[in-house]
């Protein structure tokens, strides 16, 4: 029962059940990335689209301080990206952006069309998105002004806790709520729910 609402969680906390979109290529610093292999060997990976523009730090920086807030937790296992939303801006340009505004603490930068934000659904900057576990599940999806660091931490805390788990998704399970709390939480959670119908475990 335990690992069914977890999965339910999961899929309740995922953007609309949506997986990500792999992508193979090479970083800023010229380090080549593909998404599905770092999702698969248990890393949470937070991308953030910005054009660079005033309008995007505020987004940027949410995105910062939520994978920032794992590192003592879980080091090294949530990674950064900050893209460029078309591909348009040179590595120099975007990376002068990315100090000036106190974005310091990204994994890598790309400026690379391969990573396209139109995978996960509307464009807008900046756009934030959580990726996560072996279904390379969509955890967050957000534009801005809708783009909160709770939220982004809500949601790396719901990728890394399927991947200790390694919950598989049971779709035939309904539920008539659901709460976690706290979440996210560094110990422990407590977990309320109560059944839609009867149910065998």
């Amino acid at each position: 029962m335990k690992k069914i609402l977890l999965s339910f969680c999961m899929l309740g906390c995922s953007a609309f059940g949506q997986t990500a979109t792999n992508f193979n290529c090479n970083d800023c610093a010229a380090a080549n990335h593909d998404l599905f292999t770092e999702l698969n060997a248990g890393k949470v990976v937070v991308i953030c689209w910005v054009m660079p523009c005033s309008t995007c730090i505020s987004g940027a920086l949410s995105a910062q301080s939520a994978c920032q807030s794992f590192s003592a937790s879980n080091p090294g296992q949530v990674y950064y990206y900050c893209v460029d939303d078309v591909a348009n801006t040179s590595c120099s340009t975007l990376l002068s952006w990315c100090n000036t505004n106190g974005i310091i603490n990204t994994t890598a930068l790309f400026s690379n069309a391969t990573i396209n934000m139109t995978d996960y659904g509307t464009a807008g900057m900046p756009k934030v998105v959580v990726l996560g576990d072996q279904n390379h599940t969509v955890y967050y999806n957000q534009n801005n002004p809708n783009i909160t660091t709770l939220g982004i931490q809500t949601a790396i805390g719901n990728a890394l806790s399927a991947i200790a788990i390694g919950v598989k998704e049971n779709e035939n399970v309904s539920f008539a709520s659901l709460n976690v709390f706290p979440n996210p939480a560094n110990t422990s959670s407590k977990l309320s729910f109560s059944l839609a119908k009867d149910s065998k475990c």
